[in-house]
């Protein structure tokens, strides 16, 4: 597998499609409210991360987007991270995949990469109301209370709320020798890792293996009520 960063305007064209595509076939149940453009910031401005398969290398099977928070603040001022300097914390977000696979090797990848940007602590926000998706990350911490989310609101009008979590310290270390210990290739400054794909039912990365061929996570939907990009973190 191979984890890649995603530089030119039609791979980041791709990555938008692909994504769409995720969120279309599994369906949200939310939506960004037509004036929201917190999405598009981590789509237009974070770095976006995609995995391939080397049996297809042209095919985009999911990504991510990552930021440091000395590239662009956090998406909210919920947690304090006064006690860690920016250069080491990241935001990761905008998370699909057109697989359980594919889900694996992404998050796989993922921890590798944080190890070589040398990540002291890694930010999500997914989200808990009005599905629970938190329960994924049983290896982050909750930071803080949930908050209501004021970008976004479900099909239905209702509102929408997150839980901000943290992965620091030895928790993300541990996460980091986990996914590195079959080993893994590296070239141009860390913007493309190739690595062996995980077992189906035996990673532990993020205690999501287990879970069914789940995919694409609830993402927002656009306010026309077709899958799109979400706000904040992904779960």
């Amino acid at each position: 597998m191979e984890l890649r960063l995603l530089e030119t305007d039609a791979e980041r064209n791709t990555y938008r499609a692909g994504m769409m595509e995720a969120r279309v076939t599994k369906g949200g149940k939310f939506r960004e409210t037509p004036r929201s453009r917190v999405s598009e910031i981590q789509l237009t401005f974070a770095r976006l991360y995609g995995v391939f398969d080397e049996a297809d290398p042209h095919r985009l099977l999911g990504g991510f987007s990552i930021h440091c928070l000395n590239e662009f603040s956090q998406s909210f001022p919920i947690p304090s991270l006064s006690h860690l300097p920016p250069s080491g914390v990241f935001e990761a977000g905008q998370l699909w995949a057109l697989s359980h696979e594919a889900a694996l090797a992404m998050r796989k990848g993922s921890m590798i990469l944080l190890g070589l940007l040398q990540a002291q602590a890694l930010l999500i926000y997914p989200i808990i109301i009005p599905r629970d998706i938190s329960q994924f990350y049983k290896v982050f911490k909750r930071v803080g209370p949930p908050f209501e989310l004021p970008f976004a609101e479900t099909l239905t009008g209702d509102k929408v709320y997150m839980q901000a979590m943290l992965l620091e310290g030895d928790d993300l270390r541990q996460q980091v020798d986990h996914a590195s210990r079959d080993g893994f290739e590296t070239r141009r400054g860390h913007s493309a890792v190739k690595f062996s794909a995980p077992v189906v039912g035996v990673s532990k990365l993020l205690d999501r293996s287990r879970r069914p061929a789940a995919v694409a996570k609830p993402e927002l939907e656009p306010s026309n009520e077709v899958a799109g990009p979400r706000t904040g973190t992904d779960d």
